[in-house]
């Protein structure tokens, strides 16, 4: 039972999606900033170029309560270079988890660069500002590799239940 239950373990985790998208991701800042609690999360985690998620939680610093209605700014920019800035608001519409607000910037290479998150309104008491050093992106193979791999995992979990199955009735022989 203990060999069934660690290869449904085994399964699991390697057929977690890991470079999904989505609110969560590393943790950059945690703190108050003008009368709020925030939460801004990055993701894939390491960041890569192409696609980045940033996800804000907003809550009330007195009570901890959710804030939806707080508008939240996203700016990213590589550091020194606030001509090349995209800027975007982080909306509940683009975050999976509705607690969130969520951007996604489309970074075109790696390197450093600069995140600036503003909540609430004007006049703010200035944003919440990180580095994000990114990788080169993945190879376009990488992205294929899990469709043309899963049949050959499917052909190892049978032959693995095979070779388990003739030593489970071997050992009975005996």
């Amino acid at each position: 039972m203990s060999r069934t239950v660690f290869l449904w373990v085994l399964f699991a985790a390697a057929t977690t999606p890991s470079d999904a998208l989505a609110d969560g991701g590393e943790l950059r800042f945690s703190g108050e900033k003008a009368g709020y609690r925030v939460a801004v999360f990055t993701a894939p985690v390491p960041p890569r170029a192409g696609p980045v998620d940033v996800s804000v939680l907003v809550q009330d610093a007195a009570t901890g309560r959710v804030r939806l209605d707080v508008p939240v700014m996203v700016s990213v920019h590589p550091p020194g270079r606030a001509c090349c800035q995209e800027r975007r608001p982080a909306t509940q519409e683009t975050a999976t988890n509705k607690l969130f607000r969520a951007a996604t910037f489309e970074l075109t290479g790696p390197g450093r660069w600069q995140v600036e998150v503003e909540v609430g309104e004007p006049p703010r008491a200035g944003p919440v500002c990180f580095e994000v050093e990114t990788a080169a992106p993945l190879p376009a193979w990488s992205q294929l590799a899990p469709w043309v791999g899963w049949p050959f995992a499917a052909l190892a979990l049978a032959g693995l239940h095979q070779w388990l199955v003739r030593h489970r009735r071997g050992s009975r022989d005996r």
